[in-house]
């Protein structure tokens, strides 16, 4: 792992972005870190191993291997580099190991570039600040923006709760003037995420 890479990782984290956030890590520290973290290093892990389970464990595995090392931590960007960069590297030993059926050479070669790392990383960190800042909406706003990021289309968001296609179009329109102004440092992002949405 080069510098300039870990220097990049660090820079698309909003915490790391003004004052550093300490953090403690005791037992309830690290459960509130688990409880933020573990989804998106889920997500993280699978767009390298294709496994879900096997996701699931070395996202884990990143968890029990800070609480061993967390006298080592004070601030929550360096947590968090910790955990992404141990599932990127025990992802990659894993993908070692399938390295001897041909099938997932080329796989391989590809997962373990730093662009893909990179480019990975800054799409699961925009979806967890993205379903952060839409956890905050009103509660008709945010039913409609979490079941559009399932997939849904308008007309089934519409037939789920029980109100017009029109109601719905307005709440997303309404729910993206209120993501844009919250989420504003992550404008570009942010829009790419909103046009692969379904309507």
């Amino acid at each position: 792992m080069t510098r300039t890479t870990e220097a990049r990782l660090m820079s698309h984290s909003s915490e790391a972005q003004s004052q550093p956030e300490s953090v403690q890590l005791n037992e309830q520290g690290l459960h509130d870190i688990f409880k933020r973290y573990y989804a998106p290093l889920c997500l993280f892990a699978y767009q390298f191993t294709d496994d879900r389970e096997l996701s699931a464990d070395l996202a884990q595995e990143a968890f029990i291997k800070l609480w061993e090392l967390r006298a080592n931590f004070s601030y929550l960007h360096q947590v968090r580099s910790f955990l992404y960069l141990t599932v990127r590297n025990r992802a990659l030993n894993e993908l070692e190991h399938r390295r001897v059926v041909e099938e997932y050479a080329s796989n391989y070669q590809l997962k373990a570039s730093e662009v893909f790392f990179e480019e990975t990383l800054i799409e699961q960190e925009t979806y967890r600040i993205l379903t952060e800042a839409i956890d905050s909406l009103p509660t008709r706003m945010r039913e409609v923006m979490r079941l559009a990021l399932s997939g849904k289309k308008n007309a089934e968001i519409a037939e789920q709760l029980e109100c017009s296609i029109e109601n719905v179009r307005s709440l997303r329109q309404q729910a993206y003037k209120r993501l844009r102004f919250l989420l504003k440092d992550y404008y570009y992002s942010l829009l790419l995420f909103i046009l692969q949405l379904p309507h």
